[in-house]
């Protein structure tokens, strides 16, 4: 079952108990689990990934990043352990610590998209795929700190067409002063549809493989577990949210959501840097349950 898109405003607070057909839940990490600074409260998490456990809850982590990255955040040794990953916005997917799927853009058309890329003058990017993700050296230090604390398993190539011939499955593009609608208008163009560029933030923006988005890696593991998307709960907040929002029975917006997030979703949360999740959490997963 797919839920309805929300109409323009602001989706009521999501449900302040557990819903009782839930069986699984996904969250999108920058801007949603995560608060600024990439951090979240373990110690409060750690309890609620025991309880949802008990009360036979999927836990998934769905985000543009790379898996190894993902991870990071949940040590096994702890106990939090997602029991799914969708990474680089659906194309790569971990079930029960074995990839499920693995999708790349056709070795043939990767050239054209590179081509793309390099004409523009100054833009900062990488490549990430099934195999790791590719940058290019002549990336500033402060520009190659940021993209590879998102992909911190890469390899450095000495040009653009060096990339060609390996498996990439999405390509982040980065812009402190952001992107401009034109520019993206322009880029989604010039590639012809054989990647699409979706927003995943002011400074961001992730070009992906055409059909594969959170919301399609999601669907892997709802068929990998036997689960139907109603029983399935999401949180995000921002464009590259909004299908999985709008596919799951219980999509649920943060406070600090973009418009295309919150009109994709039924509910809403605090924000991420007041522990919205976590709050949401609580609330479905008591102690005294």
């Amino acid at each position: 079952m797919s839920s309805p898109s929300n109409p323009a405003g602001t989706p009521p607070a999501a449900p302040g108990r557990l819903p009782a057909d839930l069986r699984l839940v996904a969250v999108d990490m920058d801007g949603t689990f995560l608060r600024t600074g990439s951090t979240y409260d373990r110690e409060r998490f750690a309890p609620l990934r025991q309880r949802m456990r008990a009360a036979g809850v999927r836990f998934v982590v769905a985000s543009g990043n790379q898996e190894a990255q993902l991870l990071g955040f949940f040590p096994q040794a702890d106990g939090l352990a997602p029991d799914g990953v969708v990474s680089d916005n659906g194309a790569i997917v971990l079930a029960d610590g074995a990839r499920v799927l693995e999708s790349s853009l056709p070795l043939d058309a990767l050239p054209r998209v590179l081509k793309v890329l390099d004409d523009v003058a100054g833009l900062t990017f990488i490549a990430s795929g099934p195999d790791g993700a590719l940058l290019r050296e002549s990336e500033s230090p402060q520009m190659r700190r940021l993209l590879t604390f998102y992909h911190p398993r890469y390899e450095l190539v000495a040009r653009t067409e060096d990339m060609n011939g390996h498996r990439i499955s999405k390509i982040a593009l980065v812009d402190a002063r952001g992107f401009e609608p034109a520019f993206l208008e322009q880029l989604e163009a010039a590639l012809g549809g054989v990647m699409v560029p979706v927003v995943s933030g002011h400074d961001s923006v992730d070009l992906i493989v055409p059909g594969r988005h959170k919301a399609s890696g999601l669907d892997a593991l709802l068929e990998h577990w036997g689960l139907d998307a109603a029983q399935a709960a999401a949180f995000g907040d921002s464009s590259n949210d909004a299908e999985m929002l709008a596919r799951v029975g219980y999509g649920v917006a943060m406070a600090n959501a973009s418009p295309d997030a919150r009109s994709a979703a039924r509910f809403t949360a605090p924000a991420n840097d007041d522990d919205g999740v976590l709050e949401v959490l609580e609330s479905w997963f008591p102690a005294e349950r």
